[in-house]
């Protein structure tokens, strides 16, 4: 990523950004803002897994979204003032109105349409934060999917204020849309956009233009795997949770015009199901931390793809044998308009057998230590190798992940079940390049790994040591007899393992791991230290105990 590149980028985003503040500006919002109430009918369909005990704690006043719990004691949610973002953000999406769905109870459901027209009363008109067009596009989507919710027992007066907000949050999309410099959430107002024009009583004239965007907006954020470029699965899982029900009614009404977007689709899924292990939880990479499992199965049932064998997907090696499942990542850097949540992975991967998680790594910040953010993006919150703790990858100023060194490389040994990855990021400083080769075997129960440091480049100008960090999972108890190179593990589930190692010295360290339900969980980490020296070689393995 060259100097160049990414100050074009940078010049770029501001000036799309102070064009969206044109015409969002109230001199000249009043030219989309006066939107009629237009007509809407329910075809979207929600495929989202209900919580009815979910509604339950809202009306008691206890909202949990994004690992975050928010009481408000009596007031409106959108009255409170929280510096969670991840929370904010959740709120304003309405992805929790699908919950009112499994409800039976009039009362219950009809407090879905209460809290639409407070959120109308308090942010009807133009507020940046509350109006960023990715939660404006989701807020959208989630209105028209719930329609009929909102609907039943609603007063004429009501649904066109419902009808009118829609109209007018559509609008703004419309207009801002060729200001949105992230490319994924220009994907997420496409989707939305294409969403409503489904969703109006009569064919839009517009929907043959939103369609074909929406394909030219997916050919160019999906790599040739199906992977959004930024190489997060949470992206991928966001972007497939509202596209479903899109493509969904286009098969329906358009089945002709929407076969090339239900291609992509498909080649998404199949991207998705390579990167969620056993625990059908997607592995912490790249801004991924824990989604909810019902929520994985979900969108997995929306396809007829299948668990698949050992390969590469979009940077990442995957290695299956049996239960066993391994993700381990190259370190590749996306695109700089791409980059601004990927984490500097390099090397790093997620273990697990079955439904136990053996090691991984930490995952995102969450939301309530936002000042930490590009600490949790620092490979040592990875399962991967460093030396002096230097990341292997930047941070620019904004905000965008740097590649260090030469780009990384994987290659896939079928024959061996391996994976082997070089990282180039501390060639320039130590003259070395880290190379590790990922084995599974066993049936999946063993893993033997192999971390070397090879000459590279230019004679290093300085020597330091390496740290080779493994992130165990939460709950896991370690036990370490002295004087042995064996660390036993037992988990959760009272699954017994060993760690063992040669060529290093060995700690074990707190750590933590992201939690959807209480922001982090602390944990164990084993680290290998040594001299990082060309030729130096560090073999280890985790193995199931009989």
């Amino acid at each position: 990523m060259g100097v160049f590149e990414v100050l074009r980028f940078g010049l770029r985003r501001a000036g799309l950004g102070l064009a969206d503040r044109t015409v969002t500006h109230a001199l000249f919002s009043w030219t989309w803002s006066g939107a009629d109430a237009g007509k809407f009918v329910p075809r979207l369909a929600e495929f989202r897994p209900a919580d009815a005990q979910t509604v339950i704690e809202m009306m008691e006043g206890k909202y949990l979204l994004s690992g975050r719990l928010v009481e408000t004691g009596g007031q409106s949610p959108f009255a409170v003032d929280t510096e969670a973002d991840d929370w904010f953000e959740d709120l304003h999406g309405f992805g929790w109105l699908r919950h009112f769905s499994a409800l039976t109870d009039p009362g219950q459901r009809a407090f879905a349409r209460t809290l639409v027209l407070d959120w109308i009363a308090r942010f009807g008109t133009f507020e940046r934060d509350a109006w960023d067009v990715f939660i404006t596009a989701r807020r959208v989507l989630n209105w028209l999917k719930s329609f009929s919710l909102l609907a039943e027992g609603a007063t004429a007066e009501q649904m066109r204020a419902i009808a009118r907000s829609l109209s007018v949050q559509i609008s703004s999309l419309k207009v801002r849309a060729a200001f949105v410099s992230d490319p994924l959430e220009r994907l997420m107002v496409e989707i939305a956009l294409a969403g409503a024009a489904l969703s109006e009583s009569e064919e839009s004239r517009e929907l043959a233009a939103h369609i074909e965007r929406l394909g030219m907006l997916l050919e160019g954020g999906l790599d040739d795997d199906g992977l959004v470029k930024s190489r997060s699965p949470f992206a991928q899982i966001q972007i497939l949770s509202e596209i479903i029900p899109v493509n969904q009614v286009l098969g329906q009404r358009h089945g002709t015009v929407s076969s090339g977007i239900a291609r992509r689709i498909e080649a998404m899924h199949r991207a998705l199901e390579k990167l969620v292990l056993g625990t059908r939880e997607p592995v912490y990479a790249n801004g991924c931390g824990q989604v909810p499992v019902e929520l994985v199965l979900a969108i997995a049932a929306q396809s007829g793809v299948r668990a698949t064998g050992s390969g590469l997907c979009g940077g990442y090696g995957i290695l299956v044998d049996g239960p066993g499942k391994v993700v381990a990542d190259s370190g590749q850097v996306p695109p700089v308009e791409f980059a601004a949540d990927a984490h500097a992975g390099a090397l790093s991967f997620e273990y697990a057998c079955g439904s136990t998680l053996v090691a991984g790594n930490c995952g995102p910040a969450p939301g309530q230590l936002a000042e930490s953010r590009n600490l949790f993006r620092h490979t040592s919150a990875h399962s991967a190798p460093t030396i002096e703790d230097i990341s292997s990858a930047g941070i620019g100023r904004s905000g965008a992940l740097q590649l260090r060194g030469a780009p990384p490389q994987i290659t896939l040994e079928a024959q061996e079940n391996a994976v082997e990855m070089r990282s180039g990021a501390y060639r320039d400083r130590y003259g070395l390049d880290i190379v590790r080769r990922l084995t599974l075997m066993g049936g999946g129960q063993t893993l033997v790994g192999q971390d070397r440091f090879m000459a590279a480049g230019r004679t290093a100008r300085q020597q330091g040591m390496f740290s080779i960090r493994f992130h165990l999972a939460p709950g896991v108890v370690t036990e370490r007899s002295s004087g042995e190179d064996l660390i036993r593990m037992i988990y959760r589930n009272g699954e017994a393992w060993s760690f063992l190692w040669e060529g290093a010295s060995a700690d074990i360290e707190d750590s933590v791991r992201h939690s959807a339900h209480f922001g982090l969980i602390k944990t164990r980490q084993i680290v290998l230290h040594g001299t990082a020296r060309n030729e130096a070689e560090i073999a280890w393995v985790f193995t199931r105990q009989s």
